[in-house]
């Protein structure tokens, strides 16, 4: 069970926190006490208030990712993304869009605060924007593959645990080795704020114009 917190920001497509699924739902049962979730459809979130009214730890607001300035500064403990950046990164201008909405997600977060996003984007697509300099943030990555997921008959490799972190090289990739078992898995992208005395040994890359 997780351990109750304040202060969680939920995003689907955001202690605080800010999820739009029924992952805020069963937050709530795990005693966590004051999550806000927020989506850019007024449609949707009339819905899930209606839905939720009579569940007081769970606020509905709409709002644009890439300006949460109705939030101060260190407002979260916590933000998860579901979906929120990849959905940016399928739209015109998507390098500028992800960098307004990460900007937002670490000026909102509390130092030692978490981002979590859950991602079809593999390190190649992601570490790029999540790694940046400006951001403070130290990264862990999970691999999880669909539910139901079979390995084929013929592959004879070790079984990773979910709760195991996923090595990554010094640019921030997966190892030339590394194979990830079920193609459509999800990528978990764990990045803590670190305050100023963390950050002296961490490693982060230019966004240049090859990946514009």
């Amino acid at each position: 069970m997780a351990t109750p917190r304040t202060g969680t920001l939920a995003t689907c497509r955001k202690q605080r926190w800010a999820i739009l699924t029924v992952m805020s739902e069963d937050m709530v049962k795990d005693g966590y006490e004051d999550i806000t979730n927020i989506d850019i459809s007024s449609v949707a979130i009339e819905m899930m208030r209606r839905k939720y009214e009579c569940i007081p730890q769970l606020k509905y607001m709409q709002m644009d990712v890439r300006d949460m300035s109705l939030f101060p500064d260190e407002s979260f403990d916590s933000v998860i993304d579901k979906g929120t950046l990849d959905s940016l990164m399928c739209g015109t201008d998507a390098p500028i869009s992800a960098a307004r909405m990460l900007g937002e997600v670490s000026r909102l977060l509390k130092a030692g605060g978490i981002y979590m996003l859950i991602t079809y984007g593999d390190p190649s697509a992601r570490m790029l924007h999540l790694n940046q300099s400006v951001y403070n943030w130290q990264i862990i990555l999970y691999i999880i593959s669909r539910p139901g997921f079979q390995k084929p008959g013929n592959n004879t490799s070790t079984s990773r645990s979910y709760l195991e972190p996923v090595p990554l090289t010094e640019k921030g990739l997966l190892p030339p080795d590394f194979v990830v078992e079920d193609p459509d898995s999800h990528f978990i992208y764990v990045c803590k704020k670190m305050d100023e005395t963390e950050l002296s040994s961490i490693t982060t890359y230019s966004l240049d114009v090859d990946h514009l």
